[in-house]
């Protein structure tokens, strides 16, 4: 059984107010919100928390009052994404081979690091190619090695370090004992035949080009190494927290302004209501001040309601795009809830030297809800425990949890077997098929 959509949840994007925002306040969550806040000595006036009952009437503690998001921000880059791109757009990096000169005309693809160009690079062997006199490239070929790991810095990206990156990659012989090993990982990983345990490539010259060399041109041969579905890409930046991949998935989408101007015309929101500097959710410096992403617990309710709706329009779940707490690992590894809640809700943390966020949506006995805490203290350990017990007194309050079916389904085409070597194993994969 997937998520319940029986509620008849109050949203009123139609005009600037959004209707369904006056709280009525329960006295049993509000009481637990109180206890809670004091027992970890966080001052009350600065945190927020809220949710929607059965009815889908607002109910919690300070809906109007301006948090930072911190990471729970990528709920939204998912959403923008989904809306302008589609659940399942992929991303095609096109390879124009000629003679011994390839151009490869990029996509934005976030996730073109070790393991795609590693696979990138056995394919070519495998297809004969292992020496190229000139690689060109465009302005959409964006390479970032360690793209499956944290990065709290946006990386330089522009020709110079691109040709830099493309060039390493296509000298093997050069290659550091750390790229050697990192290829080794992959290949023990793979199923078999998916990797040649030995590669060898060389190339000369590496360069930017403004435009395709070979456009137009019948002699050329053209292949083809498409991504997974965009959502599948969303899913795995939402369970890790991945900054990297929602940075540049928020670039390519448009940026901050064009960021603005949606939630504008899409649901007649203010900069007053919510306000993004950055996909990640990453504190932002403009003119020496620090920028934070901002909105209301109100305004999250009625977007990550969006975020459900619009996935769902297109066949998917939010679940699909979300982490499932007690399933799914990445930053709820060591969160710990009721068994029984396990697969009967999703969430999205965030975490800042002084934030810590939890939002996302509970399927419960009384019907759907979704839900936001956000605790602006210092004290990230105590905010936890704090957004640990609403969890509970939400789910308890709306009835108890109720289950939905959901299995950890990733898209590695490898063999599960083979990742026994791993000590974090994950069926994620940014290569879904063979180079074509």
């Amino acid at each position: 059984m997937k998520f319940s959509n029986t509620l008849n949840i109050c949203l009123a994007f139609s005009i600037p107010t959004l209707m369904c925002m006056q709280a009525i306040a329960n006295d049993q969550t509000d009481k637990v919100w109180s206890q809670q806040l004091r027992a970890q000595a966080i001052t009350a006036k600065d945190q927020s928390y809220c949710y929607t009952d059965e009815q889908g009437v607002a109910q919690g503690s300070n809906l109007d009052m301006k948090i930072r998001l911190a990471s729970v921000s990528k709920l939204l880059t998912s959403l923008w994404s989904i809306d302008k791109l589609g659940a399942d757009y992929k991303y095609d990096t096109k390879l124009f081979i000629k003679g011994n000169n390839l151009h490869i005309q990029g996509s934005y693809d976030p996730y073109l690091g070790d393991e795609k160009m590693f696979f990138l690079i056995s394919q070519l062997n495998e297809l004969g190619y292992n020496k190229f006199d000139t690689i060109t490239f465009d302005k959409n070929v964006i390479v970032y090695p360690d793209v499956a790991y944290e990065t709290d810095v946006y990386p330089t990206i522009n020709a110079v370090t691109m040709g830099r990156v493309l060039k390493n990659y296509f000298n093997t012989s050069s290659w550091s004992t750390n790229s050697k090993d990192e290829y080794a990982n992959f290949y023990n990983m793979a199923k078999t035949g998916k990797f040649r345990k030995d590669v060898s490539f060389e190339v000369e010259s590496v360069n930017m080009v403004d435009s395709n060399p070979f456009a137009g041109d019948d002699k050329v041969k053209v292949l083809t190494l498409s991504s997974p579905g965009l959502y599948k890409y969303l899913k795995q930046m939402n369970i890790k927290s991945n900054n990297y991949i929602a940075e540049t998935v928020f670039r390519q989408v448009g940026g901050t302004s064009n960021f603005s101007q949606y939630i504008s015309d899409r649901f007649k929101l203010t900069s007053d209501q919510i306000r993004f500097y950055s996909g990640s959710g990453l504190p932002t410096i403009i003119d020496g001040v620090r920028k934070d992403n901002y909105a209301t617990c109100g305004v999250m309710l009625n977007l990550i309601s969006e975020l459900k709706k619009s996935i769902e329009k297109q066949g998917k779940t939010i679940e699909d795009v979300v982490a499932v707490p007690g399933s799914d690992g990445g930053t709820f590894r060591n969160r710990v809830f009721p068994s029984d809640f396990k697969n009967s809700f999703v969430a999205k943390t965030g975490t800042l030297m002084h934030t810590s966020t939890l939002a996302g949506a509970m399927n419960t006995q009384n019907g759907f809800s979704f839900f936001g805490i956000f605790n602006q203290s210092t004290d990230i350990t105590g905010s936890k425990v704090v957004q640990n017990a609403m969890v509970k007194s939400i789910m308890t309050e709306m009835g108890g949890p109720k289950v939905f079916e959901y299995e950890v389904e990733g898209f590695h085409p490898y063999d599960g077997d083979s990742l026994k070597n791993f000590e974090d194993v994950s069926d994620f994969s940014s290569v879904e098929e063979n180079l074509f």
